[in-house]
């Protein structure tokens, strides 16, 4: 067989990186495609934050593979004893470079595997867990993904902790584990996209913690996005959206992919807070928006990210809307931003007041390439939609 240029051959196995046992398929063919399937299939474990998701035996050996490279005598010092099928050959690849995602989760699930079924000390287990926070701080320089949404910190103890740090693209945190001051201690930069979510733990005790930090914590995320503002170009916000100041918002001129969940239920509906919005978004632009998310906003703030978009939105899914006196007409004005401001938009949920149904034509007539829209009339109840393409509507 003729030989395939390493490039071509690279976007060949690369559209299989979701299809772990045919990569495996690839990597005995022979050495070319070991070297180029390896790292793909490596990729393939780290994408999804849950190790869960794999079966055990697989994370056995990924994290067997790991082990490889911790300071074996150092761990034997304090008498902690690395699975006992070490691999003795040397290694064809630096499996450290292929890391490119990074959740504690996995860590914890790597420390947890390593013992057996004696039950080790808590003391142990934080050793352990400190080493290999150390190995991949050192090692593993290709880590671009974070993501942080456990109670977990020992990796701050790491002496490089702020050097990984400004190497990561994409980050994603919970609020409710971070402190005001170690948010900006870290001093993150360079980030592509960020996740923002507050998962309200049940616990009251952190609950009263959350909820003293967050005014101050919010200050601080807003200067994150601030500071990060040329490179962001996906933002995910899933907390209490009007605890965030929008002074970002006119700085965000390569933003693609933007999603606001006010995850307050409208239960703290602030007009002095969404008139702040309304300022700042009525100064900004936004180019090259593609993607736009919503749930809990008011339909003007709604209008105003499209209007201010560039006109390259592809797809618009508004889940719920705050409903205001005015909420009838503010619905009509928003079926007819969308159909002035997204001439390209392909896919398009929202709410449609029962009275304004008759706008849609608008929508096919100025969106050609929609091919469907899919909507409710209750407001409140998005899972039960109906969908509406081109045929049926003309």
């Amino acid at each position: 067989m003729t030989k395939l240029i390493d490039d071509i051959l690279l976007l060949i196995l690369t559209e299989l990186r979701f299809d772990p046992a045919s990569l495996y398929s690839c990597i005995l063919v022979n050495r070319t495609w070991c070297c180029l399937a390896i790292p793909i299939l490596w990729k393939y474990f780290f994408y999804s934050y849950n190790p869960y998701a794999h079966k055990k035996e697989s994370r056995k050996k990924l994290y067997n593979v790991i082990f490889h490279f911790l300071p074996k005598e150092k761990l034997s010092e304090l008498n902690i004893n690395l699975p006992s099928n070490p691999i003795s050959n040397k290694l064809l690849f630096n499996y450290m470079d292929f890391f490119t995602h990074l959740s504690p989760i996995w860590i914890e699930d790597m420390v947890q595997l390593s013992f057996k079924k004696d039950s080790p000390s808590v003391y142990k287990k934080i050793l352990l867990e400190f080493e290999i926070y150390l190995l991949i701080f050192s090692k593993c320089k290709n880590i671009k993904y974070f993501d942080w949404i456990k109670n977990k910190r020992l990796f701050l103890l790491c002496p490089n902790v702020k050097e990984f740090f400004s190497g990561i693209h994409q980050l994603k945190i919970n609020i409710e584990y971070m402190d005001p001051e170690l948010l900006f201690s870290l001093g993150i930069i360079n980030i592509t996209d960020l996740e923002v979510i507050n998962s309200k733990d049940d616990d009251l005790i952190s609950f009263i913690r959350m909820k003293n930090n967050l005014p101050l914590l919010c200050t601080q995320l807003s200067d994150m996005i601030s500071k990060n503002a040329i490179t962001l170009k996906k933002i995910i916000l899933r907390l209490s959206i009007t605890l965030i100041s929008p002074t970002f918002f006119p700085s965000l001129e390569n933003l693609q992919y933007l999603i606001l969940y006010n995850d307050d239920d409208g239960e703290f509906y602030n007009s002095i807070k969404w008139q702040e919005w309304e300022l700042y978004l009525r100064t900004s632009f936004f180019p090259n928006l593609q993607y736009l998310e919503t749930s809990y906003l008011p339909c003007n703030i709604e209008c105003l990210i499209i209007e201010r978009s560039g006109g390259k939105i592809l797809e618009i899914k508004i889940c719920r809307t705050l409903e205001s006196r005015y909420y009838r007409i503010e619905n009509e004005n928003l079926i007819r931003i969308i159909s002035n401001y997204c001439s390209k938009i392909i896919r398009l949920t929202m709410v449609i007041n029962p009275i304004n149904f008759n706008l849609v034509g608008n929508i096919f007539s100025n969106c050609v390439h929609l091919k469907k829209i899919y909507f409710t009339k209750e407001n409140n109840n998005m899972s039960d939609k109906d969908v509406l393409n081109r045929e049926q509507y003309v």
